[in-house]
């Protein structure tokens, strides 16, 4: 298991460099936590960038999960009705 932590921002302005960051990361057979603990703002492009690597990830049958959303994200994933679609961590089991 990989656990990538990601910090700052993801909005509309720093997720294609987010993109072009991860095109490595999602490796076949492969389990990923991506932990969000010190993003300090998400916007929607935020979330549609983790449903990007929930695409890249099925695609190459990677195991992929998010912990410590930041409160907009959740906020947001809310609203969107994506709990069943965004696999969360529960931070008893990460640690996080």
């Amino acid at each position: 298991m990989t656990c990538i932590p990601l910090e700052g921002e993801l909005n509309a302005d720093s997720v294609p460099a987010r993109l072009r960051e991860s095109a490595t990361w999602f490796n076949a057979d492969a389990e990923i936590i991506i932990d969000l603990d010190k993003v300090t703002r998400a916007d929607s492009a935020g979330v549609a960038l983790l449903l990007d690597w929930l695409r890249q990830a099925q695609a190459a049958h990677t195991r992929l999960t998010f912990k410590n959303p930041p409160a907009q994200m959740l906020a947001i994933i809310d609203f969107c009705a994506l709990q069943q679609i965004i696999p969360l961590a529960d931070p008893a089991i990460t640690g996080g």
